[in-house]
């Protein structure tokens, strides 16, 4: 308790002086700036818009880039999980997952990794495992149904553009690759 009130009354005589350090700041010395630039205000109005315009659009496409590399998730229902331990230069991974009780596990290790999940139904999984690959990643997998499964181990240069597609109940598959 004695702790607790030592430190109390430190924080309080360290921020009491911080608070009241903040001064009014002089500006008798600033002189009113005038420009024919900004000679009406419809001119200075239109001139501030098309600078707003063009750093809106500069940011848009900073996002759009931003958003095209990443982890993209969505799920919809109850009970899904994600877990992507993901190591590669440039990573796109898109997962959708729509139902109930839907796993996926991704841990890769790649130049680049470029996968696209998606899991529709109840009960499906995917585990994907891929270490210490020299090669691009580009990967798609697709599961309609209920109680599918997919396990795949490494990734060599049959499988680094594969693509998987279930349909139905109750299947299930697992590839092995050499890991390299």
């Amino acid at each position: 308790m004695k702790i607790l009130v030592n430190i109390f009354f430190l924080m309080f005589f360290v921020l009491i002086p911080v608070l009241h350090a903040q001064e009014k700041a002089d500006t008798s010395g600033l002189k009113t700036y005038s420009s024919s630039v900004f000679d009406t205000k419809d001119t200075a109005l239109s001139i501030v818009s098309t600078v707003n315009k063009k750093s809106t659009d500069q940011l848009q496409l900073e996002q759009v880039q931003q958003l095209s590399q990443g982890v993209l998730i969505q799920q919809i229902g109850n009970f899904n999980a994600v877990r992507a331990d993901l190591d590669a230069n440039k990573v796109n991974v898109t997962v959708s997952q729509k139902g109930d009780f839907n796993e996926l596990l991704l841990v890769k290790d790649a130049k680049t990794i470029s996968q696209t999940i998606s899991q529709q139904g109840k009960n499906n999984s995917i585990s994907d495992y891929s270490f210490r690959t020299n090669y691009d990643v580009k990967t798609e997998m697709i599961q309609n149904g209920n109680d599918q499964k997919i396990q795949s181990y490494g990734t060599n240069s049959i499988s680094k553009d594969m693509k998987i597609t279930q349909n139905g109940n109750g299947s299930a598959i697992i590839i092995l690759n050499k890991l390299n």
